[in-house]
């Protein structure tokens, strides 16, 4: 606001100056279990249904999700990608295309009409940013979740990712992250880098007794009478 009461005209080019900016602390991502998830699915209609497992198996954005076209596919390669138009960054991205992420896009595809992105909803129009968050909110209330976003859902991937070993580079890669520091905040599921990190140190030393482990070096020339002290 200072700020901006400069470039309005309103106060000296310093009026700003030593004022801190307040840290934005994140709390622990929200994710779904996988009781939660059945859940969720099981209280949503079709046309949700397949945003929302494709939200789950991508960890796309809403708008991304939302913006899917059939050109964005690529079915001979097997992949979809994200047009840099709608990407959060600017950059376009390609996803590969599974085979239950082909199932439910061709299952979209087949109901969509003749809208221009791959989803519809139940009114047989394109999805909007509010109404995604709007239905998904309806259908955590019914499936007795709290009020949750579509945002979850990215999380929820993310989630699942780290917690079954794959590496963050490789997760800031599906995410279109493009920093790891965005990436790093999934990082305290996976205590197992931390200990394989340790398991490493200790390979070094196994073939080694504790006895060879001196503080200070023996001299074979020692003065006589000097006591030399050994740590063990």
């Amino acid at each position: 606001m200072l700020y901006k009461a400069h470039e309005w005209g309103n106060g000296p080019a310093d009026i700003g100056k030593g004022v801190k900016l307040v840290k934005n602390i994140r709390g622990k991502e929200r994710f779904l279990s996988e009781e939660e998830e059945a859940a969720l699915l099981s209280v949503c209609s079709p046309e949700l249904r397949r945003v929302v497992e494709t939200g789950l198996l991508t960890g796309f954005r809403r708008q991304e999700l939302i913006s899917l076209r059939p050109e964005d596919m690529d079915f001979a390669r097997g992949t979809l990608t994200v047009a840099a138009a709608y990407s959060k960054n600017g950059e376009s991205r390609t996803f590969p295309l599974t085979d239950r992420l082909r199932a439910i896009i061709e299952e979209a595809l087949a109901a969509r009409g003749n809208i221009p992105t791959v989803f519809r909803t139940e009114a047989g129009e394109p999805w909007t940013r509010y109404g995604l968050s709007q239905a998904f909110a309806r259908a955590c209330r019914r499936a007795g979740l709290e009020r949750l976003g579509p945002h979850v859902m990215r999380h929820t991937f993310a989630s699942r990712l780290v917690m079954t070993g794959v590496d963050l580079r490789t997760v800031q890669e599906l995410l279109g992250h493009k920093s790891i520091t965005m990436t790093m905040r999934y990082s305290h599921l996976s205590p197992s880098h931390t200990r394989r990190a340790l398991e490493v140190l200790e390979q070094r030393f196994s073939g080694k007794s504790p006895s060879n482990f001196h503080n200070t070096p023996i001299s074979a020339g020692s003065p006589a009478g000097r006591k030399v002290l050994k740590i063990r």
